[in-house]
């Protein structure tokens, strides 16, 4: 009987979702068919391979703008010198707010999901890239939203 089991999650999809979005938005809490990756991830990283249940669904993940963030802040007067306050081409990158002075405010990550929605067969074999155009706000899940 055990067998039967093992053999079943060995035909689910493997399932591996990348950031493709920006170098300034981080991604967390991806989500697919009853696969949560409880991990951050930067532009290019890319979450462990997982066996997904098959079918039909988007992908969902909360989204972290830290250029967004950043400059709001800056903007605020919250952060002294550590990020842009407008749209220049000066970096507001993550390592930039690493180890700073962000005492008093706590980031929101935001839910999105894909736009696409991703068909995961037995045996199938997906890597999932999330970009820009392919994501849109989670309304099926509760808030926050308004980024």
């Amino acid at each position: 009987m055990g067998l039967a089991v093992v053999s079943c999650d060995l035909a689910y999809p493997e399932i591996v979702v990348v950031n493709r979005t920006d170098p300034q938005i981080l991604l967390r809490r991806v989500s697919f068919n009853g696969c949560l990756w409880d991990e951050t991830l930067g532009y290019g990283s890319a979450t462990s391979p997982r066996q997904c249940l098959p079918g039909e669904g988007y992908v969902h993940f909360q989204r972290f703008d830290v250029r967004r963030f950043c400059q709001k802040a800056a903007k605020d007067g919250t952060i002294d010198g550590i990020c842009c306050s407008d749209d220049s081409a000066q970096d507001c990158g993550p390592d930039k707010i690493r180890g700073s002075a962000l005492i008093h405010e706590e980031p929101v990550w935001f839910n999105y999901r894909t736009v696409r929605v991703l068909s995961a067969d037995y045996y199938d074999h997906h890597i999932v890239e999330i970009t820009m155009g392919d994501m849109e706000q989670d309304f099926s899940v509760p808030g926050p939203y308004g980024h």
